[in-house]
């Protein structure tokens, strides 16, 4: 466990000092607008990072959505009958530890960013989702058949389905699979962006995430959570690097079962090729520290996305494919990004 979080934290600073050669503020079309997601868009989620003052005009307008596809299975098994899913007869079997989490998942998240002047932008936005059964699981069964790469047990449940259950401290299990087939709204999100230098360019940002959702019924509120980012751009030719670190504190402990954490890290890693003045093609490694104390989830996210961003109209669309690394037991298996910005 110790040796892969090492491998993650010496990639992740790779990239990082990759980034360190000579260059000017960018003028790209910036990183992907997505954090690190982790097991779940709404469990317990990091803010993604600011974009670069790299073409802010006062009053300007910027007004985005961005459409998430997650399908994500992820999964541990505690106890004496066995370390598969298939030799658990009863959920009375399974020990502190135990979890699932099986649920596809389309979010929505429409936003809006005041350019209050060349070094000052507002931001405001607030996600939705729909929680269930999707249509990627057989897909992604014949990929990894394809490929040769194992099930991982996601074959032993039916397709399409909808489960999540945790094992708690005392060996009781909740199954809350009947909770997370539902519509969501996710919580307020505020948030200012100052340009603290042009060069070095970098970007701070504080977040305020205010308390307007509850994603189960047994679940205790979530709070008013706050976030630190700060972010470094750079451009060398046609190349482009978007570096960042943050910090989230959260007042709440939201599910005693899995033990969440109160603070939270995290990087952004992204560069940029820009093959025109209207298209770029993007890499974008996001990390998080762990999202709880227990088995699995107690490890970093790590996911990479890669794709486009294109001017298209009076906005700036984008498109990216997300996968996990290192760690499949905290994250997405397999995800879709799309956003567009419309400026104003």
């Amino acid at each position: 466990m110790r040796c892969r979080s090492i491998v993650a934290f010496v990639f992740s600073a790779l990239l990082f000092f990759l980034s360190l050669y000579p260059g000017v503020a960018t003028a790209g079309l910036g990183p992907f607008r997505l954090p690190a997601l982790g097991s779940g868009e709404f469990i317990r989620m990091v803010p993604s990072f600011a974009s670069p003052f790299s073409d802010s005009v006062p009053g300007r307008v910027e007004v985005g959505m961005d459409v998430r596809w997650l399908n994500t299975w992820v999964h541990h098994v505690e106890s004496d009958a066995g370390t598969n899913w298939e030799q658990i007869k009863d959920p009375s079997e399974l020990k502190y530890g135990s979890f699932i989490y099986d649920v596809e998942t389309v979010a929505f998240t429409p936003s809006v960013l005041y350019r209050a002047s060349d070094r000052l932008a507002l931001g405001f936005q607030i996600p939705v989702a729909i929680q269930g059964g999707g249509i990627l699981d057989g897909f992604i069964e014949g990929f990894h058949s394809m490929v040769g790469v194992g099930q991982h047990s996601r074959d032993e449940f039916p397709r399409d389905s909808s489960h999540y259950l945790v094992v708690d401290r005392n060996d009781v299990a909740h199954d809350k699979s009947d909770q997370i087939k539902r519509f969501i709204t996710g919580d307020v999100q505020l948030s200012a962006s100052v340009l603290v230098s042009q060069w070095p360019q970098l970007t701070a940002r504080a977040i305020i995430k205010l308390p307007t959702s509850r994603i189960y019924d047994d679940q205790e509120s979530s709070g008013t959570d706050g976030t630190l980012q700060l972010l470094w751009s750079w451009q060398w030719g046609p190349v482009a690097g978007y570096h960042g670190v943050g910090g989230t504190v959260y007042t709440r402990d939201g599910d005693d079962n899995l033990d969440l954490e109160r603070y939270r890290f995290t990087t952004l890693n992204s560069f940029e090729y820009m093959s025109s003045e209207t298209f770029s093609w993007i890499l974008g490694v996001n990390t998080a520290s762990r999202v709880a104390d227990y088995p699995e989830l107690d490890e970093p996210i790590v996911e990479m996305t890669l794709g486009f961003k294109k001017v298209v109209g009076p906005g700036v669309l984008e498109f990216g494919i997300i996968e996990n690394l290192f760690f499949f037991d905290n994250s997405p298996d397999a995800g879709l990004q799309l956003g567009y910005t419309l400026k104003l």
